[in-house]
């Protein structure tokens, strides 16, 4: 018993110092532990210490750089209120000048020359209203007085039946507005050495390199207005005649014409009888004598509208292209007006086909803007119809076949054999 309780004592005792040990080993544990956390933070406090002194080193720079921010920002906030302030006084000082005081003469003066200006400004206005809405009434009464056509029964889609009357109203103002300078009749008797017959010879030639050509018929009606527009003030020699016509048909081609021949072109036709530099230098001359005007309201023109107003067919269309082509053979064609002229070939196709309201195109309002001030009448008319078909009746007695040619095609219905065969 003693041995065992001896044993269990040794053991026990054992037991004790080994946890004894233990506890030893753990408070060891613990004070390494404990030391370990006090090392670190006093690491930690070092750390701190050292980031706050680098901080209280770089603080003083960026304390300056803070101040001299907060400077900039002040002077940018004085200078804008400097401008403030200084544009409140220009808006007060403006505000004073428009309440003008009564003291000073000067000011006196500025009000009265500001009230003239105001009303200077106001009658200005008012009268260019007044003229604006006059010419406006005009324009409508002038519309309202002449219906020309009746476009209710047009179907055609290309046919601009809104505007037709105003076309034609135009027409009849640039008519009688006029160009300048206007061709005269009487112009052959100051030439030298062309006359009329080589005139004749000349436009029947132009008629034919026209055809040929296959340009329109607005060219082939102005070329022949530049050349008596030419002739009416100045002179030409007989061998620069063809030049001129040549330099003629050239304008008129650059007016009207989409596909432009050459210089060439235009001087072999003529079998190189001319030069470049002679055909340049007679389009200078044209077009200095002419002021570079050459725009006209063509017999072609009037006649177009004429034919849709009377229900022309294609025959009857083609025959007064064909008397109005004729009669530019003839000088007397710059005695009359294009919409005199219209009139007198529509005169004569509507006698030809016996159509029975012939008469309609006596109407002065096909010709005359104002009737009160103009005296044209139907015995205008009647006299150039009679110039045409003098002209037509002995065409076949001349050399000038050209025009009869031109329209003894089926694509102009024969027209031209029609008339001689009647």
């Amino acid at each position: 018993m003693i041995s065992t309780i001896n044993n269990n004592h040794s053991v026990h005792y054992n037991n004790s110092k080994q946890s004894k040990n233990n506890i030893h080993k753990s408070d060891d544990k613990n004070k390494t532990t404990k030391e370990k956390e006090k090392e670190e933070k006093k690491t930690i406090g070092e750390i701190k210490k050292n980031n706050s002194q680098r901080r209280i080193i770089k603080n003083p720079d960026e304390n300056k750089e803070n101040k001299n921010m907060e400077n900039i920002k002040k002077e940018f906030r004085k200078k804008k209120e400097r401008k403030n302030s200084m544009e409140n006084k220009d808006n007060n000082e403006s505000k004073d000048i428009k309440e003008i005081p009564k003291e000073t003469s000067s000011n006196k003066n500025n009000k009265n020359n500001l009230n003239k200006y105001n009303k200077d400004n106001n009658t200005n206005s008012e009268e260019n209203n007044q003229i604006k809405n006059a010419s406006s009434t005009e324009f409508k009464d002038d519309e309202e007085k002449v219906k020309y056509f009746d476009t209710s029964k047009v179907s055609n889609v290309q046919i601009p039946k809104d505007y037709l009357n105003i076309i034609y109203y135009n027409l009849l103002v640039e008519e009688k507005k006029g160009i300048t300078p206007m061709p005269d009749h009487t112009y052959m008797t100051r030439q030298t050495e062309i006359n009329e017959k080589m005139r004749s010879i000349l436009v029947d030639w132009l008629i034919d390199v026209h055809f040929k050509f296959g340009f329109t018929d607005e060219t082939l009606f102005m070329t022949v207005s530049i050349i008596d527009r030419y002739l009416s003030v100045a002179q030409i020699t007989r061998t620069n005649f063809q030049l001129l016509g040549i330099t003629a048909l050239m304008i008129a081609c650059k007016h009207e014409e989409i596909d432009l021949p050459k210089i060439d072109d235009f001087i072999y036709i003529t079998d190189n009888a001319y030069k470049k530099d002679e055909v340049i230098k007679m389009e200078f001359d044209v077009l200095s004598k002419l002021n570079f005007a050459f725009l006209y309201p063509s017999p072609i023109k009037f006649f177009e509208y004429l034919s849709f107003n009377f229900n022309f067919e294609k025959k009857q269309h083609m025959m007064g292209k064909y008397l109005m082509e004729s009669f530019l053979l003839d000088v007397k064609n710059t005695k009359y007006k294009p919409s005199i002229i219209s009139c007198a070939c529509a005169y004569i196709v509507m006698k030809f086909f016996k159509m029975k309201h012939y008469q309609e195109t006596y109407n002065k309002k096909f010709f005359v803007l104002d009737e009160t001030k103009e005296k044209f009448s139907e015995h205008n008319i009647k006299e150039c119809a009679k110039d045409i078909c003098l002209l037509v009746d002995n065409i076949n007695k001349t050399n000038y076949q050209a025009c009869v040619k031109k329209y003894s095609k089926p694509e102009q219905e024969n027209v031209a054999m029609v008339i001689m065969n009647n």
